[in-house]
């Protein structure tokens, strides 16, 4: 492999860059035309790690759902997040014979991802969603193929299911020629459904060494990606899998002006007051930083949703702002709600069980 790489205009000697692959992100794709060099693939999350501590890797891209959890590790270390690169298609496709809404009464529908199949459900109550691990356990398998991709594909040809789910890079990267219908984040229309991508979707982090000239870097990382890193991070680097797995989040650059047409278009109450100030006043036009966010219950019937607008420069204040504001509504939403002397008996919390 190659040891030598142009950085878009700045000569780097000596650079050795390794990638990691994952069903969240296929790294391999989104590096080409961005680092003009040779790669090594790396196997694992460890492996590039212990290369990089190694000095036998200058950077390495790794998806960010490998990352999660590993903040720690990283600074111990002696190892930082030096950027990311932008997220281009962090959404879902349906693979299947026909849309989402003409697919038959009941149909069963596979998907690996918590969030999208609890937004199936929000979207169709009749649907069948079922986790790939659910339906091995249904069929008597000892375990789910290694090629989960071509079993559920198999499946959907044959009949036994009628429709699954994937990240759309995966669809390219596996030349499937079957139809796909994409899970817009955002709707096409007045009322009409949109499911966020699932968190670190299809976002390549840049890692390495701490004290590593991050001039190196520039042209290559994307300030769209290091400002989803950063909020994602400071919502959810202290919260399990488990739990990040039943939230949706998009981040996006967008201008107050475009949002407002949207929301206008398409009725969203919701977005529509996130570009209002704390008077009720429409914020000034300009470059905003767009974070919307949701969880959505495990039978996709009751869902909490945040939409708010950032100024690129104080991405970090805000990020702490919003932070508390998720919490605290969140936490409040996951309580049952007690008897009280005028307004009644208590109800049970919104996100029971959830």
């Amino acid at each position: 492999m190659g040891h030598r790489t142009c950085l878009r205009g700045n000569y780097v000697a000596s650079e050795t860059i390794g990638f990691v692959d994952h069903q969240s992100c296929w790294t391999g794709m989104r590096i080409e035309g961005k680092f003009e060099s040779d790669f090594k693939e790396i196997p694992d999350f460890d492996s590039a790690i212990q290369k990089l501590v190694t000095n036998e890797l200058d950077i390495a891209v790794i998806p960010a759902q490998l990352v999660h959890g590993n903040h720690m590790r990283l600074l111990s270390d002696g190892l930082s997040v030096s950027g990311a690169l932008n997220q281009n298609r962090p959404f879902h496709v349906v693979v299947s014979s026909d849309r989402l809404s003409h697919l038959p009464r009941s149909a069963l529908v596979i998907s690996d991802s918590r969030i999208v199949r609890r937004q199936l459900r929000r979207f169709r109550k009749d649907l069948r969603v079922l986790s790939p691990v659910a339906w091995a356990g249904i069929c008597d398998l000892d375990q789910i193929p290694s090629d989960k991709c071509e079993w559920m594909e198999e499946m959907r040809r044959d009949g036994t299911i009628d429709a699954y789910t994937i990240p759309r890079d995966v669809y390219d990267r596996r030349g499937l020629k079957a139809r796909r219908f994409a899970l817009w984040p955002e709707p096409k229309e007045p009322g009409g459904s949109f499911f966020l991508p699932p968190i670190h979707s299809d976002l390549p982090l840049v890692i390495t060494r701490s004290g590593y000239p991050k001039t190196k870097l520039r042209g290559n990382i994307g300030d769209e990606g290091a400002a989803a890193w950063h909020i994602m991070s400071e919502l959810f680097s202290a919260e399990s899998e488990a739990f990040t797995s039943s939230v949706g989040i998009l981040v996006k650059y967008r201008s107050v002006s475009s949002l407002l047409q949207q929301a206008e278009a398409t009725r969203d109450l919701t977005l529509e007051q996130a570009c209002r100030d704390s008077e009720g006043e429409i914020l000034q036009d300009g470059t905003k930083l767009l974070v919307r966010i949701e969880h959505v219950s495990s039978d996709g019937s009751r869902t909490f949703r945040m939409d708010r607008l950032i100024e690129p420069e104080n991405i970090h204040s805000s990020s702490v702002t919003m932070d508390r504001e998720w919490r605290s509504l969140l936490s409040t939403l996951s309580q049952p709600q007690p008897d009280h002397p005028r307004w009644g008996p208590g109800n049970p919390a919104f996100f029971e069980g959830q």
